[in-house]
């Protein structure tokens, strides 16, 4: 594509460019791993609160279902506190065949409860120590977290201004070359990866694809009438000058 004889130099604010269209994609990446840190920070900490509120539900229940044994525990207890006050009236084998079956009944529900009672307990003494230890790491992690917050703002305040900067560095940078050329690159760098749409000539090479150039290539670029592309990966070539030694 022929742009007149200061090509190069054109691309020489094309490559300026680039760089700065570069370096606010790598802040705004910057920014957006930090918001990622962070949410991922909040997300852990809100997990935690959830599990323990799951905890505190938990151990809750328990102790409803603990009442509730102790009472059934109480209630075998007294009867079987009042079937032996009755056992000296009784005088026939089946009443006595009765009370005895009554009676062990009883003492099996009596044990049965106790036995549960017993690991409602131990499960209410384990969930009480893990919810203790949870508090600690709640508390160090939200400390963690708010460290993190106050930090990312701050970083992403200086990101936003170097961001800003180089908006203001684009917008008159764009004014010193043809929209058309500007269209272009903006449409190319969509299409290339890493939106690299101009490549330096360094030792023959092509600076991102880091082919070597034919001869032929290297005379056309040093003529600097066109745009000339890589053969290899289509960006546009650019030499920079080198200074004349007085």
């Amino acid at each position: 594509m022929d742009v007149g004889p200061s090509v190069q130099d054109t691309l020489a604010l094309v490559y300026r460019l680039q760089t700065i269209d570069s370096e606010m994609a790598h802040i705004t990446q910057e920014i957006e791993t930090s918001g990622e840190a962070l949410r991922k920070k909040e997300e852990n900490l809100e997990g935690l609160a959830k599990l323990m509120e799951s905890e505190k539900n938990e151990i809750l229940r328990l102790g409803r279902d603990r009442r509730d044994r102790e009472e059934e525990l109480r209630t075998n207890e007294h009867i079987i506190s009042e079937n032996k006050k009755k056992n000296k009236e009784l005088k026939h084998s089946r009443e006595i065949q009765a009370y005895l079956a009554e009676m062990e009944f009883r003492r099996d529900e009596v044990e049965r409860l106790q036995e549960e009672i017993l690991r409602i307990m131990e499960t209410q003494e384990s969930l009480e120590k893990a919810l203790k230890e949870r508090e600690s790491e709640l508390a160090i992690r939200r400390e963690e977290t708010e460290a993190l917050r106050a930090t990312s703002e701050e970083e992403n305040a200086g990101r936003l201004e170097r961001i800003r900067g180089l908006e203001g560095e684009k917008a008159a940078l764009t004014e010193q070359f043809p929209v058309p050329l500007f269209q272009q690159y903006s449409r190319l760098r969509q299409s290339h990866r890493n939106g690299l749409v101009v490549s330096r000539i360094l030792n023959g090479t092509c600076e991102v694809c880091r082919m070597t150039l034919p001869p032929r290539t290297l005379t056309e670029v040093k003529k600097r009438q066109k745009i000339v592309p890589c053969l290899h990966c289509q960006r546009w070539l650019f030499m920079e000058e080198i200074p004349s030694r007085s």
